[in-house]
């Protein structure tokens, strides 16, 4: 693999989520990684109210040690401090000490798999217009993101499939593509190309990925155990359904690291 790519998206750091759960954990994980490919990875724990509330400076620190050992074990791997932080009522609150990167402070979020698309819509608005640029965990994975599919379910849904007659289904335009067009990015998980979670999902990933709605890739990598495997049917998957360039090109982050240029960033 090309030892360029990027991995936005990794629970890597130790004992601070429900990632890596101790330092051994977690150079386990950076070796696989490397291995595979990756040049730098996002350590991304989460940032949850009342669950997992990481303190910015804490990572911070953790991502420095952690980068120190991988150097004295001969891992080549570039880190990078992040958080991936839950979208909720309490994220405004903790704008100002947001863990961002890239000129156009760049912070991922992970939105509620149950959420409503307005409320959705309405909260990311919020974050642009505080000089935010949003970058959607793992869209492939939230109902909300679902696409439109008038045929897909029960009896009509069953007969159109028999016949042949249902539609590739389109991205949810009023969703989907209105928060590509408004600034926000749009990271996709290699485990939903890799089938982990479920068909449904894989399909929704894929579909994304030939609609052009994904600007970066990410592990969310949590353990060692059967990573490899993931990462290369993730892989697999992905060049499978839009050739080894444009993959290349989504591993590199070309998309997002060319959107994200000083002349776009905002203070």
């Amino acid at each position: 693999m090309d030892k360029a790519m990027i991995d936005y998206h990794c629970h890597l750091l130790p004992a601070l989520d429900d990632g890596a759960t101790d330092l051994d954990e977690s150079l386990k994980m950076a070796r696989i990684l490397y291995d595979f490919g990756f040049a730098t990875v996002h350590c991304t724990p989460h940032l949850i109210k009342g669950c997992f509330e990481n303190d910015p400076a804490r990572v911070a620190r953790t991502t420095e040690i952690l980068q120190c050992l991988l150097h004295e074990a001969g891992i080549a791997v570039q880190l990078v401090a992040g958080t991936e932080h839950y979208l909720d009522e309490f994220l405004p609150q903790l704008l100002p000490d947001a863990l961002c990167f890239g000129a156009a402070k760049t912070m991922l979020v992970e939105v509620p798999f149950r959420g409503g698309s307005e409320m959705l819509a309405v909260m990311l608005s919020q974050l642009i217009t505080r000089g935010r640029e949003p970058l959607i965990a793992h869209p492939e994975r939230c109902a909300a993101f679902a696409p439109a599919t008038p045929a897909s379910g029960g009896f009509r849904g069953t007969i159109s499939r028999i016949i042949g007659k249902a539609k590739e289904p389109k991205c949810e335009e009023s969703l989907v593509h209105s928060l590509k067009r408004s600034g926000c990015k749009f990271q996709g998980n290699l485990g939903s190309f890799a089938g982990i979670y479920g068909r449904e999902v894989k399909d929704r990933a894929l579909l994304f990925l030939r609609e052009g709605i994904y600007d970066c890739l990410g592990s969310d990598a949590h353990r060692s155990e059967k990573l490899p495997d993931m990462l290369a049917a993730g892989y697999d998957a992905i060049a499978a359904e839009v050739g080894a360039d444009i993959a290349a090109e989504l591993f590199a982050g070309k998309t997002l690291e060319s959107s994200r240029a000083p002349s776009i960033g905002r203070g």
